[in-house]
């Protein structure tokens, strides 16, 4: 370790580490561009420089390794000078086009353009401009314009360093450097749209966020990805109950900064006619019903079941905790032998930490979570019998989402499951299971609840509430609860009303989570959860 003095300030930081990364043990922001923790230093942008006390010149910061008794100023009269010397050569060819740019309110250059920017500018000369280069699409996710670009070379040594596919490279040559695609090679690889969160400035956007939203009118909320089981951790911004984004949040164990695309637009998903109050079959007919209603017709009926002959089809989508209460509702109490839980298989997606590659092979977040939950065939039927030959002998079947599967809106599989003597149906979307349901109960998506996901590693992670349930759908575990309840009003395994309750009971009845608190889960997740197979 070295001690060294930043500002006047005195921290102890891991010897060699450069001054950029020791400036954030002092709370001390180094201005930079080229400059990004993941990839190789190239230090061109000098908006880093520094002194160094003993040191004659001023140092690029990303390529200074700091070392024991060193004194550095960040912030003093000749850097101060320094950067804005920079900042207007910067400036000299750039649009400052902030109030129709989309990375206007999350751009480096606007913000340092007001930190260290001239009023006015001593260039005369007309711009160099890109002309037809403004709005390039240069992939399915990527729209470039160059007349944007400060030449970081962040998106190139992305392309080269991370995804190793290096579609994009420099371009002629002076004044005329342009960063663009190889002939017939657009950037398409699994990560492409990465290079729009390490482009400084506006060059680089993703095409389906373009003009949908101005970034400070977004809330953000910090969660984990359900796109796969690798459980990238990510912001997803949003406003007024719709979902604008998902941006990658850092996590060195798991997906460090990136995010992959099928996760990045899979809430393009939930974009779609949502189920948002309860409904019960009469007469052959689906009516509108209150809470009470669909509940108690629901626990009549599985209270009238044999329990060999209740089943659920439970999905990758739920919580440990939705999991769990499911368990101990349909599998303790009722005696269930045929819960069992469905993913669909996904191309292997390939997601960088910070040491070693991970590999998702599952099209939902929770597969393993759910199984070790408990929630597997005792000698009873999978759900794969259920779907393929029917759930004739079922008295009761309730399928826990109704895109549990793609394979759910098959006419066959709905025809098959359809054959239950009563069939309820938990679903956030109208679909085509939920259209022949007894009882359609409606649920939060993932962004409306908090809960615990297990990822690939064994890494139990936390996903936080960030809008409010559409109409009146509840979280999984909510309408467990309810049907419970209903069932024996005297049961303390349904006596709570917030999940960090259940998380709670659930901790103190599984001996490998028992040291787990919900307030103090770490912010990287903790690993060691139960994985069913």
């Amino acid at each position: 370790m070295a001690k060294v003095t930043i500002d006047g300030i005195e921290v102890e930081v891991p010897d060699g580490i450069n001054v950029v990364e020791a400036a954030k043990a002092a709370d001390v922001h180094v201005p930079h561009f080229c400059y990004h923790p993941a990839l190789s230093v190239v230090g061109q942008c000098r908006m880093c420089l520094v002194e160094v006390d003993g040191m004659p010149k001023l140092q690029a910061g990303c390529a200074t390794p700091v070392r024991d008794g060193m004194k550095i100023f960040v912030h003093s009269e000749k850097v101060d000078k320094a950067r804005k010397g920079q900042m207007e050569f910067l400036l000299i060819n750039h649009p400052l086009d902030c109030p129709i740019c989309d990375k206007a309110g999350e751009c480096p250059l606007q913000d340092y353009s007001f930190n260290y920017g001239a009023v006015t500018s001593r260039y005369g000369e007309v711009k160099r401009t890109y002309p037809g280069m403004d709005r390039t699409p240069i992939g399915p996710h990527v729209m470039q314009n160059m007349n944007r670009c400060i030449h970081c070379t962040r998106c190139i040594r992305f392309c080269e360093e991370i995804t190793g596919t290096g579609e994009l490279a420099f371009i002629k040559r002076g004044a005329a450097t342009e960063v663009g695609v190889f002939p017939g090679r657009p950037i398409d690889n699994w990560m492409s749209a990465c290079v729009t969160d390490v482009c400084p400035t506006g060059a680089l956007t993703a095409r389906e966020f373009r003009f949908e939203s101005r970034v400070w009118n977004l809330e953000s909320t910090e969660s984990v990805c359900n796109g796969c089981d690798v459980g990238c951790n990510i912001f997803i911004e949003h406003r007024s109950g719709k979902i604008y984004r998902y941006k990658p949040r850092v996590n060195p164990e798991v997906n460090d900064y990136w995010l992959c695309d099928f996760g990045r637009f899979s809430h393009e998903r939930f974009e779609t006619d949502r189920v948002v109050v309860p409904r019960v079959m009469r007469d052959d007919y689906q009516s509108v019903a209150g809470w009470s209603e669909a509940i108690d017709e629901v626990a009549g009926k599985l209270g009238a079941a044999q329990g060999d002959k209740i089943a659920v089809i439970a999905s990758s989508q739920l919580t440990n905790e939705d999991a769990w209460l499911l368990k101990q509702l349909f599998v303790d109490r009722l005696g269930s032998r045929s819960a069992d839980v469905v993913v669909d298989p996904v191309a292997p997606i390939r997601m960088k930490s910070r040491t070693a590659w991970l590999e998702g092979t599952q099209a939902g977040p929770n597969f393993r979570g759910v199984r070790a939950a408990g929630v597997t065939p005792a000698g009873g039927r999978t759900a794969e019998d259920l779907m393929t030959k029917g759930a004739d002998g079922i008295d009761v079947l309730v399928v826990t989402e109704a895109s549990f599967s793609a394979r759910a809106k098959s006419p066959e599989v709905v025809a098959n499951l359809r054959k239950a003597k009563f069939l309820v149906v938990l679903a956030w979307e109208n679909h085509p299971l939920a259209d022949v349901a007894d009882v359609v109960l409606p649920t939060t998506i993932f962004a409306e609840k908090s809960g615990t996901f297990t990822n690939v590693q064994g890494r139990l992670q936390r996903i936080v509430a960030g809008s409010l349930p559409k109409g009146e759908a509840l979280p999984e575990w909510e309408i467990f609860r309810r049907i419970g309840l209903a069932l024996a009003p005297e049961e303390q395994s349904f006596a709570f009303s917030e999940v960090e309750e259940l998380f709670d009971q659930m901790v103190s009845k599984t001996p490998a989570l028992r040291s787990l608190d919900w307030s103090t889960i770490e912010q990287f997740g903790v690993t060691g959860a139960p994985q069913g197979s």
